[in-house]
């Protein structure tokens, strides 16, 4: 892909969520523009916090998605020309006692942004969804033009967030772009993720409990997909758009699980098997990139 990140120079970013690992990992690779990036999140991990102290270019904003006064505050300050909305409350628990607080967060935050920027004349708004949303009743590969079925409340949540941006954005003649994000990993990824997780207990010599690991889910290197979402940002092509960012490709849990312990001949520390499936289990999330591809294509 050719990298034009001289494109985002003296335009002013906003990345909510960007304390997080994947709203950091996309500021490092801004930093490398002259662009005016601001951070908004409640908690900032040690990418971001790194990266402010080192950048005159790349603001804190402390706000909760949740407090709309924070929000506008926020908002003011930055005045954005993009904005990626990468910030929600993660839990893909299928527990519908987690609702009212997924809800909150990933919702009427959502609902408090887009608020908050409605005198702003944003070039582009791109919302951080998820894979989750295709659910169990779909066929292989997820395709954009399938319908939603989601199976648990953070799923919901990011269907409904979806709906609430398209509805608002084509209200007030504002761009978006909804980005269908599946699985991805990389260096210095919290625990709360698959990957992470086994690497870290592999570290400590550990043992990994695990399901039969039958599933099968479609990856892709933290830096790829970001490059994905940074390109995107560049094509006026883009707005108002659904765009699954993914591999187009699958591989099963256990056998992921194993090529990663056998690289460290420690596949005696995987105990497949040991866990129970969650209920509603996704057996095969892989996605279709047939539309990022095309959308991309000369860009290459």
């Amino acid at each position: 892909m050719v990298q034009r990140i001289d494109y985002f120079d003296n335009k002013k970013i906003l990345i909510t969520g960007g304390g997080g690992y994947l709203g950091s990992k996309l500021a490092v690779k801004l930093a490398d523009s002259n662009a005016r990036i601001y951070l908004l999140d409640i908690n900032f991990n040690s990418i971001s916090q790194k990266l402010i102290s080192q950048s005159d270019q790349i603001f804190k904003l402390t706000a909760d998605l949740t407090n709309y006064s924070e929000i506008e505050d926020s908002c003011k300050k930055a005045s954005p020309d993009i904005i990626f909305h990468f910030g929600a409350l993660l839990n893909r628990e299928r527990n519908f006692s987690l609702y009212d607080k997924l809800y909150e967060v990933n919702v009427k935050g959502t609902l408090n942004l887009l608020q908050s920027l409605r005198q702003c004349d944003y070039e582009g708004f791109y919302f951080a969804s998820t894979s989750e949303v295709y659910g169990t009743k779909n066929s292989l590969s997820f395709n954009e033009k399938m319908i939603p079925s989601p199976v648990s409340p953070y799923s919901l949540t990011k269907i409904m967030a979806e709906f609430l941006i398209s509805t608002f954005s084509e209200k007030e003649a504002k761009p978006y772009t909804i980005l269908r994000i599946f699985n991805f990993y990389g260096s210095d990824m919290p625990e709360n993720f698959f990957i992470s997780q086994l690497q870290a207990s592999l570290n400590r010599n550990e043992k990994f409990k695990m399901t039969r690991g039958e599933q099968k889910r479609d990856f892709l290197h933290i830096e790829k997909l970001n490059e994905y979402i940074l390109l995107l940002s560049q094509l006026n092509e883009s707005k108002n758009q659904i765009i699954n960012i993914c591999s187009g490709e699958g591989i099963e849990i256990r056998q992921l699980a194993m090529n990663i312990a056998k690289s460290q001949q420690k596949e005696n520390l995987l105990e497949i098997g040991a866990l129970d499936y969650r209920e509603n289990e996704i057996w095969e999330m892989i996605g279709d990139n047939t539309k990022l591809k095309a959308l991309l294509q000369g860009m290459e």
